[in-house]
Parts: C-alpha cells; structure tokens; sequence
C-alpha cells in the first residue's frame, strides 16, 4: 500500500496532458494527479510571446491557486525543462523531481539539427492527411495541430530551444530521479547522464528497448521507477 502524495505532471512541447493517460490511470489509486495544458497547447492558449521563466512561473501559479504542497514534479521533454526551471525559481514548491528525457541541455549542433528535424516533419510538402496522422499519433490533438503555424508559439518556441540549464544543474537540491529511454534519438542519453550526473545527488534510470517516450514504449517499468522513488525517504 503506498502513502497519498501529490503526483504532478508537466508535458512536453507540442503535445498536451492526454499523452499521460496511460500513467494517470495505473496511479490515480496511489497519487493525487494533477496536470494542466501549457499556454499554447490543449486547452490553454498562449497569448504573448514566452520565454521558460515565463512557463515555470505559470506553473508555479498553477499550484498555489490549487493549494498544491508537497509535489513530485514530473516533467517530461520541454516540460522537464520547465520542471527544471521551477525547482530552480521556486524551490519550496517542489519536494521531488522527476526528469523523463528532459530536454535542458542546449549544444548548438544538436540545436540546428532539432530544430532541422521538426521543420522537416512539418514542412507543407507533406500531404495533410499524413501530416495529421504523424501529428495525432505523437500526441498531438486538433488544437495543438492549429496552434502549429501560431507566431507566438514560433517565437516562443525560438526563446526556449535557446536557453541551456547546464550551468545550474548542481543548483537543484531537491531529490531528483532522472528517467530516460536507452534508444532516444531526440534527446541522447548522453544528455541524460550529464543531468544526472551535475544534480546532487540525483538518480538515473534508463529504461531499455524505449525511446524519447518512455511512459508510452514501457509504461510498467516507467511506473515502477516512478513508486520506488516517490516511496523512497531519501
């Protein structure tokens, strides 16, 4: 039997919080669950151009206005960026922090080549019905796919893929569980071992045969590593 905590998540870019149903359900008898969309996705629009203090502060208003204490952070992607950046801001509001392929490390050829990549996949060559399909099957809904062409969210998106969070990794004094998939092509693993390598203290669990989505490609290992570290006193 596991002692109730509060369990939060933040997704990752261009997806929304429906990418982590799968997890809410084999939880939500143990954890209180708490999620919400980021500005520019899902159900929450972005209304001016962001930069991640930006997210991290929003986050952060998030749990006040619900009286959130006492929260395991889990964010993955972009939103372990953001997890990041709210530990780093606004340590008090974070009691655990859980990292699953978080994308905060900033080398400027993997950056041109991220960003390649996403400009590839999206470019209008594509027929649309193919478009949408890749789209719907990596989480995207109708509302994230319209908010792709949003200039805001292309500025944004330009503000966060620059900022690199390395130079404060040892700031982050929480206990910290840093989770990534052995094949991830979209943040290498090697970027997970320095994250886990530079937080105090921090542990790391790779989870094999899985990619960039750990959660979705081996949910019963992601969960087990999610209870042992939530249950452990240290």
């Amino acid at each position: 039997m596991y002692s109730v905590k509060n369990l939060v998540f933040i997704h990752g870019w261009g997806v929304n919080s429906k990418i982590f149903e799968t997890v809410f359900y084999y939880l939500k008898d143990e954890f209180n669950i708490h999620y919400f969309d980021l500005p520019g996705f899902g159900n929450t629009p972005i209304e001016k151009v962001l930069t991640l203090k930006d997210y991290a502060d929003f986050f952060y208003k998030f749990l006040k206005e619900n009286n959130i204490k006492e929260s395991i952070i889990v964010g993955h992607s972009f939103g372990g960026a953001v997890a990041v950046k709210l530990a780093l801001l606004h340590p008090e509001s974070v009691f655990k922090l859980i990292l699953i392929s978080a994308s905060a490390v900033r080398q400027p050829r993997r950056q041109i080549i991220l960003i390649k990549k996403i400009a590839d996949f999206l470019k209008p060559l594509l027929p649309e019905k193919l478009r949408k399909l890749i789209l719907k099957l990596l989480g995207y809904d109708k509302t994230d796919y319209a908010q792709i062409e949003n200039p805001k969210l292309k500025e944004t998106f330009k503000n966060v893929i620059s900022e690199d969070l390395s130079p404060y990794f040892s700031l982050v004094k929480m206990p910290t569980l840093v989770i990534w998939g052995e094949k991830d092509a979209i943040t290498p693993i090697a970027e997970g071992e320095l994250i886990a390598k530079s937080i105090p203290g921090a542990k790391f669990g790779i989870i094999k045969n899985a990619g960039h989505f750990p959660f979705l490609e081996n949910p019963n290992e992601f969960i087990k590593l999610i209870r042992e570290f939530s249950n452990d006193a240290n």
